[in-house]
């Protein structure tokens, strides 16, 4: 692991590359792809100086050494085991991604579904061209991190989705994530675009995995387009190898007139997550609803950064996370909502709460209010503390060893966000993926 040095190194390493690939792209790299080499360029990658990175060194967990994926098709043997480690959530469409490509072997798309198309965004391009350029590279801003611009000047695959108007898919989609399959350190440029049509809805999983000891990093970025009256649920497992996994992950959402999404966001593994969550409110009657549970241990670093800008009247946002640290690992919560001038009759509420499992973990939390409109009810707050002792000696004196009774405290305490799901597989998995976490932390006290 890097001691913290500028990535200036790996940052002209890759922009060497852009030519070499723009000659696999044929020599026809978009404009898009090149006025975003040219703004990493400009931007680099985020340093500490940069107050919203202030609390996640990204140099920390990458040097020179490291350099662009290559996807090398996945022989019998390993697609076999590879298979046996994808979770099996609910009946849905799969589609399967190994080391940043889509693995059609793996991947099952149901054909019964006609209301919804669900491919790799490398089949899109040919396929649904148009739709491509309509929405591709719309929702994010211009003024925009270095790591977005890199993805925009890399990224060639990901998941596309595209649901149809008034369509309520019989399937949910599954899309998993699986990294550490090659034999080098790699930075995978993972790119998804996600539509719901106006009056449509979705249900959407991602796992995120690992697969052998081989370090990597993801860079993922996301847009996600939710028409006026439109339902999202977006669900997000991050599971990945505390040691060899790096992800840092943004969403940016346009969210128009009256829709409703509940995004829940898992993350118990990577030795690096960063996610960040941006929403933008366009319209009137939007609600969203943000939950958020992180779990670490040993050197974990675990980032959640939200953004949820009320640009128009009448909406509402809610937001509830909760950290769990252990071991030496860190957390951070930086939560932001901006209420615009216009934006009269918000309502937006945002909670973080954090309990600390040792001496050595520590938690960063920084929940953030910007209002500029007066007719408003906004709320926000923070805590940190430590398992309750009376709770614990009570627990004690009931012969529970010391252990069990901490899972079952800090069980408990993560029991309010995952209560918010309402779909029971989907909890269970949830449930499942915590309290395999919390069993693994306390059989380390």
């Amino acid at each position: 692991m890097s001691t913290g040095v500028p990535l200036s190194d790996l940052k002209n390493k890759l922009l060497s590359e852009f030519s070499d690939f723009e000659s696999v792209l044929n020599g026809k790299a978009t404009d898009l792809r090149r006025q975003a080499a040219d703004q990493f360029d400009k931007l680099g990658f985020p340093t500490v100086k940069n107050e919203e990175w202030k609390y996640t060194n990204i140099s920390k967990y990458l040097d020179e050494s490291w350099g662009q994926s290559i996807h090398k098709s996945l022989s019998v043997k390993t697609s076999e085991s590879i298979k046996s480690s994808i979770p099996s959530i609910v009946d849905a469409h799969k589609l399967v991604f190994s080391d940043g490509e889509f693995s059609p072997e793996l991947s099952e798309i149901k054909a019964d579904d006609l209301s919804i198309v669900v491919s790799s965004l490398s089949e899109a391009s040919k396929t649904n061209k148009d739709i491509l350029s309509q929405y591709l590279g719309k929702a994010l801003s211009s003024e925009t991190n270095g790591l977005v611009a890199l993805n925009t000047a890399f990224g060639t695959n990901g998941a596309f989705i595209y649901v149809s108007k008034g369509a309520t898919p019989k399937y949910p989609v599954h899309l998993v994530f699986i990294g550490g399959i090659g034999d080098q350190k790699y930075i995978n440029h993972i790119r998804n675009l996600f539509i719901v049509e106006e009056g449509a809805s979705l249900e959407l999983i991602e796992t995120w995995i690992s697969s052998g000891k081989n370090e990597y990093f993801n860079n993922v970025v996301s847009e996600l387009f939710v028409k006026e009256s439109a339902i999202l649920n977006h669900y997000r497992f991050q599971e990945e190898d505390i040691e060899t996994a790096r992800q840092v992950n943004f969403l940016q959402v346009s969210q128009q007139k009256n829709t409703l999404i509940n995004n829940f966001t898992v993350t118990t593994g990577g030795k690096l997550v960063r996610n960040d969550l941006q929403y933008r409110l366009d319209d009137i009657n939007c609600e969203s609803h943000m939950f958020g549970l992180y779990i670490g241990s040993g050197s974990q670093h675990i980032d959640n950064h939200t953004l949820v800008d009320h640009a128009m009247p009448q909406c509402f946002s809610n937001e509830f996370y909760k950290g769990i640290m252990a071991g030496q690992s860190a957390g951070v919560f930086n939560g932001k909502i901006i209420v615009r001038k216009d934006a009269q009759k918000t309502n937006a509420y945002q909670s973080n709460k954090n309990i600390l499992l040792s001496d050595e973990a520590r938690i960063n939390t920084k929940p953030q209010l910007e209002i500029f409109a007066n007719d408003v009810k906004c709320s926000h707050g923070a805590t940190t503390g430590q398992l309750d002792e009376e709770a614990l000696f009570y627990l004690r004196s009931r012969g529970i060893g010391a252990a069990e009774a901490k899972v079952m405290l800090t069980t408990a305490f993560a029991t309010d966000v995952l209560e918010n799901i309402k779909s029971e597989e989907i909890k269970n998995y949830a449930r499942a993926v915590v309290e395999g976490k919390l069993n693994t932390i306390g059989n380390d006290h």
